[in-house]
């Protein structure tokens, strides 16, 4: 025999071993309310090879009636763990100690009946979301209904139908243990997310400074920078571009782009078209959000650069110069060179060996010396002109 829970009313429903293996082709009706119980429905109840163990469930029973007392724990602690209190302060100390799963409270005690019990339960923190079924041998509606307002989850009546108190039980049991997995369910969510959130939030860091980085580097360039938006609205200019246009920042944003490159003497052929052509240009470079969709463009006017102007300016001075203050000094030293290279050469005339090493030189003096003179000469006639 197997057992197995009604997902419908919770009853406990014992199962002959061949039937709860034929449930796919043949459903088992509840033996309590008449459920049809299929597979699925029973999966949540047990394990694949054996049934739930209900002994880890703990009911606290209090009632004054000892014979009822002790019936109730015998017939119970079969299935669970069961602690007893004949009077509504044991019950209490019982409950806040010992934290059960539920509580079967009879409301007829002397002392302190079970209304006033309940009332503690639900004030004490400790005890306040303990279930709680009242029992008790008055069937009038107005003790019912006191019950359920107190915090009550269920109310059966005296004599008691063992079945249905256990079906009862187990219905209660099942909604804790389903209000406990969803609570932990959303705590592992709620944890994910803070987690997911911590990252996001780190990422969005992160990459706040890379782009204050990258803002501060376009910022202090020498080029001339505009952003505009999709609208062409100009969105952002570093200093350079802000200098040029003669306009704070704050007053070339949500501008049209068109508008403020004019003021700024330049032009852009795909935003101005047909502008001058002596006016210089703006690099158009089209911006693309993460989908590959546009999100507007970014302009740049390069930088113009007089500086190697001036150093070749600079250079043809010194060089202009230094020929002026030794022109007559280098005719005077190639002078002396080819005269020692003639004097030697007639010294030597009978030496085969200076013969085929001095020629060449002789010929390279000699090249040497008109090439610089045409040079100097030719500098010369240049600044007369």
């Amino acid at each position: 025999m197997k057992v197995i829970f009604c997902e419908e009313c919770g009853g406990r429903n014992n199962v002959k071993d061949e039937l709860l293996e034929q449930i796919d082709s043949q459903p088992i009706s509840c033996q309590f309310c008449g459920n049809v119980m299929s597979k699925e429905t029973i999966i949540p109840h047990k394990c694949p090879d054996k049934t739930i163990n209900t002994l880890h469930y703990h009911l606290l029973i209090i009632d004054d009636d000892v014979f009822h007392l002790q019936l109730m724990k015998k017939t119970l602690e079969k299935e669970y763990t069961v602690s007893i209190a004949s009077t509504g302060i044991h019950g209490l100390d019982l409950a806040a100690e010992r934290q059960p799963d539920l509580i079967l409270l009879d409301l007829n005690m002397p002392g302190m009946d079970g209304y006033e019990v309940c009332k503690r339960l639900k004030e004490n923190p400790v005890t306040r979301k303990i279930a709680v079924i009242f029992v008790s041998a008055r069937d009038r509606e107005d003790d019912e209904c006191r019950g359920f307002s107190l915090g009550a989850v269920d109310y059966i009546s005296k004599p008691i139908n063992l079945q249905i108190l256990n079906a009862r039980i187990m219905a209660q049991l099942r909604i804790r243990q389903l209000l406990t997995q969803q609570k932990q369910q959303a705590e592992s969510m709620i944890e994910s997310l803070q987690q997911n959130s911590m990252e996001v939030e780190s990422e969005q860091e992160r990459l706040r400074r890379e782009n204050s980085g990258l803002m501060a580097i376009l910022d202090n360039l020498p080029e001339k920078v505009l952003v505009q938006d999709i609208n062409r609205r100009i969105s952002w200019a570093n200093r350079a571009a802000a200098a040029m246009c003669g306009l704070p920042l704050s007053e070339m944003t949500g501008r049209s782009s068109a508008e403020i490159i004019s003021r700024s003497g330049a032009a852009c052929d795909e935003c101005l078209p047909g502008s001058a052509r002596k006016l210089p240009r703006f690099i158009h470079l089209p911006l693309f959000d993460e989908d590959g969709g546009p999100e507007g463009a970014a302009h740049i006017l390069p930088e113009e650069r007089e500086q190697p102007v001036q150093l070749c300016q600079a250079a043809e001075s010194a060089i202009n110069s230094f020929i002026d203050q030794n022109r007559q000094a280098v005719k005077e030293s190639l002078a002396t060179i080819l005269f020692g290279i003639d004097a030697i050469g007639s010294m030597l005339r009978n030496n085969k060996e200076f013969e085929t090493i001095g020629r060449p030189v002789i010929k390279a003096a000699e090249q040497l010396d008109q090439m610089i003179c045409s040079l100097l000469d030719f500098e010369r006639l240049g600044k007369n002109d």
